[in-house]
Order: structure tokens, then sequence, then C-alpha cells
């Protein structure tokens, strides 16, 4: 092995460890609203399964139906949401201190209540969800942008992109004590250094946007106020 190939395996390896250690110190630090929702300890919480939200009109935004945040819509890749109900439905009952109803049980309520009552709006579908299942709170995700690799994993046109958020509601009284997002397009390691970790598990390499969307949800529940591993405050 040449000096210089031996001289930049070492240098990826070093930001790799630097990165990985600046993840877990910024997922130690919690913000004024992450602190507050935690002070809400829900027993039971109901998943509804993702949503696609597409553009009205020509704006060159588009706006979550439960929160109002804005996102740069794209192309949402067919089984865009199926594949974010499977990767949460994979992660968070491992990681969550609370019992989860899953999105296939709570999406069937959610279906039904909005074919009967056409002018419910998506809180308050979400809260009646909630209270027909008797859980304390429903998760609620919209996916906004969901584009598919081109290329190859080693030589992509261009890379995976998405967007989409999860937001908690609690459902006694409809307020959103929680909200997380990731929209992001893949860069290449060179490009983007500080995004190391998210290769740590997966090589160096051009993802699907499945397993982009996979690593962005996992990012998002970094944050959650009710993992397991959290310490007590």
């Amino acid at each position: 092995m040449s000096v210089r190939v031996f001289s930049r395996l070492t240098a990826v390896v070093m930001l790799l460890a630097v990165s990985s250690l600046l993840a877990g110190c910024q997922a130690q630090k919690q913000t004024a609203s992450e602190r507050l929702a935690r002070q809400w300890m829900p027993e039971r919480v109901a998943v509804l399964p993702f949503q696609a939200v597409e553009p009205s009109g020509e704006e060159g935004s588009v706006r979550s139906p439960l929160t109002g945040s804005a996102f740069m819509p794209g192309p949402i890749t067919e089984g865009a949401a199926v594949a974010l109900d499977q990767s949460l439905d994979n992660a968070l009952p491992r990681m969550a201190n609370f019992s989860v109803i899953s999105y296939n049980q709570a999406g069937a309520v959610f279906e039904r209540l909005r074919r009967e009552k056409l002018s419910l709006g998506m809180l308050q579908a979400a809260m009646e969800t909630g209270q027909k299942l008797n859980a304390d709170g429903v998760l609620v995700g919209f996916v906004y942008r969901f584009s598919q690799r081109v290329g190859g994993p080693y030589a992509a046109e261009r890379p995976a992109s998405a967007a989409f958020d999860l937001a908690m509601v609690r459902v006694s009284d409809g307020a959103v004590l929680w909200k997380n997002s990731f929209e992001e397009t893949q860069q290449s390691f060179a490009d983007n250094v500080l995004a190391a970790s998210q290769y740590m598990d997966r090589g160096l390499r051009w993802f699907t946007v499945q397993e982009w969307g996979d690593i962005g949800l996992n990012q998002m529940l970094g944050r959650f106020p009710w993992r397991k591993d959290q310490a007590p405050e």
C-alpha cells in the first residue's frame, strides 16, 4: 500500500470517528421544546401511515397539512409511504418507552373516520383516531419528496433525495408536542465529510431512496423525546 493511499484511508477513518463523536454529543443536547415534550409521558401511541403530499398550483413549496411547515416538493417514488411506514414500524417499538399501535391498525381506523366524516380536518381526524384506539398520542407523518437514485451504487448520475416529517399529537387537547423533519439530497463523502456518520453502517456509496429514507428516519428518531435510552431529567 502506498503512503498516499494509506494517508487517505487514515484521514477517512479519523473523520468517521470525529463525526460519530460529534453526532453522539449532539444527541445529548435537547432543545427547550424537547424537554417540555418529555414532561408528558404517553403510555400508548397510535402511528398513522405516512401520507404523500403533492403541491397544488404553481407554488414553489408545499406545506404540512398538520403543522404548516414548508418543504420543497419533488417526485414521490411509488411505494414511498410504505417504505417509510416499514422503517418506522421496525425502529419505533424497539426504542420508544411507550406501547405502539401499528400503522396498519391505526390507519384502518383513520381511513374509516375520513370516509364517514368528509369534512374532518387532519388534526381532528388524528385526535378521534387516538380516542377510538384509547391512545394518549398519535404520531403523524407526511412525505413531500422521495426521488430515486439514478445510476448505480458507485456511479450515480443523480442521488437519492427525500423530504418527510413526523409530529406527535396529544389526543387530549390536540397539542403538537414534538415535530421533526428530514429534507436532504445525498451528497458525496468528499463534498460533505461532516455527514460521515451516514455511511458508517452502509459503506461509502450512493444509496437508494429507500435506504436514504431509512437513514433520515433514524436521524430524526435520534432526537425523539420518548426514547428508552434517554437519561432522566
